[in-house]
């Protein structure tokens, strides 16, 4: 595992806690990659015969598959293996995050802002789909708080999650959000937003890197859980970035209409729910000025995997605390943006070629053949092409 940027609230934890988080880290890279790897050939080489002499025909989409490969014990091994060393990322972050817990909220309610702002909501429900369930398996989830003004839940996530996918997304674990804003910048070079947003923000590892890519521009985060954003604030501030947080219910938004001229998420839609996902789209519309766009990187639909992909991606809604995941995959991105009052012909979507780990041509490729045909079905800590998509007001 690489090195992560430090910056002052940064918790690591003494020599033999960071030694645990290495190993832990390479194991997971051994079990997604090496293990992992070697799924699909189970499946076609046992798994789908089988299946095939006992039904008299091959499985019938992703469902039928997953039965059959946890039905293998090399299937059940490797699933058995991801959901063990999942809890493993987490225990090896917690203990030095505890011993700091005290000092680090004392030192994050002190702080002088110089460059940006949090704004919180005491009052704000935290909807149902984050409060349900520990996602990723996270301890706590996004929005637990321990303590009065408590900001731990960010430093768990900002160090569990580089653990957790082996530093691929760079030092400041900002990976997605550089790619999607290098992508924005070539594909459409006269597009200067002045006025940006991103949703789910979390720590703001994915927000921070808008001030970079459009300096002349005003950058926004929200998010509904305080911990986080506490954190994103003091992380922001650390790395001199000046960036408004805002905790709120990106389904019912304070910010007034015509607001935003680039409006984006990172991976966070199949994070929520069947209820919430068009919600969120509609405010999207609502928001963002006549000319502005938005930007989602997420999951690959289902509709353009195969059975065998979709089965392995969409393991993270069986075993790792995602209920909405599989749902979200089965649905059409297109009609839901549509429904939301964007047109048609203003809908956009490309697989994007993640900068740091692509041929510089390969992402050249995509912004002058933008296309979702070439995606490689992949998690966080294998190299993949990102399923991006949006449209314009």
């Amino acid at each position: 595992m690489p090195l992560q940027h430090e910056h002052e609230f940064l918790v690591t934890g003494s020599h033999d806690e960071m030694n645990r988080q290495h190993y832990v880290s390479r194991l997971r890279m051994h079990i997604l990659n090496q293990i992992g790897g070697g799924m699909r050939d189970v499946y076609e080489s046992r798994v789908k015969p089988k299946f095939e002499k006992d039904n008299g025909r091959i499985p019938a989409g992703e469902r039928e598959i997953h039965k059959a490969m946890m039905a293998d014990h090399y299937g059940r091994t490797w699933s058995t293996m991801m959901v063990n060393c999942q809890d493993m990322v987490w225990d090896s972050v917690r203990p030095s995050l505890e011993r700091a817990q005290p000092d680090l909220n004392e030192r994050i309610r002190g702080l002088n802002a110089q460059y940006g702002s949090v704004s919180l909501n005491p009052y704000l429900k935290i909807p149902k789909y984050l409060a349900a369930s520990d996602i990723h398996r996270m301890p706590g989830n996004y929005h637990t708080e321990r303590a009065e003004d408590d900001a731990s839940q960010g430093a768990l996530y900002d160090r569990g999650r580089f653990v957790y996918n082996g530093g691929a997304a760079g030092p400041l674990a900002d990976g997605l959000p550089r790619t999607l804003a290098a992508y924005i910048k070539s594909r459409w070079p006269d597009f200067k937003p002045k006025k940006i947003l991103e949703l789910g923000c979390t720590i703001g590892s994915s927000t921070v890197p808008m001030v970079d890519a459009f300096p002349e521009a005003e950058v926004h985060g929200i998010d509904a859980s305080a911990p986080v954003l506490r954190y994103a604030h003091a992380r922001a501030e650390a790395l001199e970035k000046p960036v408004h947080f805002h905790q709120m219910d990106a389904e019912d938004m304070d910010f007034e209409d015509e607001s935003f001229d680039l409006i984006y998420s990172c991976i966070i839609f199949h994070e929520t729910s069947r209820k919430a996902y068009p919600n969120i789209l509609e405010e999207c519309h609502r928001a963002l000025k006549p000319g502005g766009m938005m930007a989602h990187m997420e999951l690959t639909p289902v509709a353009n995997m195969s059975d065998f992909d979709a089965f392995y991606i969409d393991w993270d809604a069986y075993y790792n605390n995602e209920p909405f995941y599989q749902t979200y995959t089965s649905m059409d991105p297109e009609e839901w943006v549509t429904k939301a009052g964007f047109k048609n012909e203003r809908f956009w979507q490309v697989s994007i070629p993640d900068l740091d780990r692509s041929p510089k041509e390969s992402f050249n490729d995509a912004v002058r053949n933008p296309t979702v045909a070439n995606t490689k079905i992949a998690r966080v800590g294998e190299s993949a092409r990102w399923y991006t998509y949006g449209a314009w007001k």
